[in-house]
């Protein structure tokens, strides 16, 4: 699988004809019809449904453009990150995070005041973590303490930041938004939008079903802006960990999900097999008076 194919891919999907497609990517048609089929051939599975004048995305083409965009949008982040690296020749800190959303104010905010420092977030998933570990070519984890493979707990080093709690967002009209907590068997029969796979809150509501006997909705995930227009339309419930400082919506109700798993505690992660380095005790010391204050 190449990335000239995602492109074509990712461009036929948006376009929904091999035509046009074939035109706004400077190809002939035929080859970009070769392209797809070789891709599915690949991947062992039909993408697309064909009709004499339009191509459209089947359902496995759908979960598979949700993750064309993600690369796109990762390469993208590192063209950024790299021209920010030529303007900015000072002290730089790499993080890494399973939720970037979640850590988005404390970046602004450290940004603003260490103006002579760059900073970057990439994210990851618990099954990466589980897998490579926490990468040396980062200075930091952001992560809550149930994500942390216990494989790696006696290597790394962490602080304490802040408690989220795993919520549930609904629409402010739905008739359970009067409610001052929530039980996940109380959901059954609202259409639930689910946090992607790679999320913690994915891998805490999979052990919430699980210990009700209750069947998962493997097929309905999104990214948290998705999830969250839904709700704003009551089109659904979805969740969310709610954290310090995060941004409330009118529409939204956000009502705290019972969770006998125990609280989230998020922490700021290190490895210790090296000393801090001046900018990476700044960075630290800075992270926890962030959230000190918001408490």
């Amino acid at each position: 699988m190449e990335l000239q194919q995602l492109k074509y891919f990712k461009t036929v999907a948006a376009i929904g004809k091999i035509s046009d497609a074939a035109e706004a990517l400077f190809i002939s048609a035929p080859a970009l019809s070769t392209s797809i089929s070789r891709l599915e051939k690949e991947l062992g599975m039909k993408l697309f449904d064909r009709t004499s004048n339009r191509i459209t995305l089947n359902a496995q083409g759908q979960i598979l453009l949700k993750y064309v965009n993600q690369v796109f949008a990762n390469l993208e982040s590192a063209k950024q990150e790299l021209h920010q690296s030529m303007l900015h020749q000072g002290p730089h800190i790499s993080l890494v995070s399973i939720n970037s959303l979640m850590w988005v104010n404390l970046i602004a905010s450290f940004t603003a005041e260490f103006s002579k420092y760059t900073l970057s977030c990439s994210g990851t998933s618990i099954s990466e973590l589980a897998e490579n570990g926490f990468s040396s070519q980062h200075n930091f984890l952001l992560a809550h303490e149930c994500d942390i493979p216990p494989a790696y707990e006696d290597k790394l080093d962490s602080i304490f930041l802040f408690q989220a709690i795993p919520t549930v967002m609904l629409h402010k009209d739905h008739p359970l938004a009067q409610k001052d907590v929530l039980d996940i068997r109380e959901l059954m029969n609202e259409r639930i939008f689910l946090p992607m796979p790679s999320a913690s809150m994915y891998v805490r509501l999979q052990q919430l079903f699980e210990l009700h006997n209750l069947p998962f909705p493997t097929d309905n995930f999104n990214s948290f802006q998705v999830r969250q227009r839904m709700v704003t339309q009551n089109q659904g419930v979805s969740f969310f960990s709610q954290h310090p400082g995060y941004m409330a919506l009118p529409n939204i109700r956000y009502i705290p999900l019972i969770d006998p798993f125990g609280p989230w505690n998020a922490r700021l992660y290190w490895r210790k097999d090296r000393p801090l380095s001046d900018e990476e005790k700044a960075f630290r010391d800075f992270a926890t008076e962030f959230y000190r204050d918001l408490h």
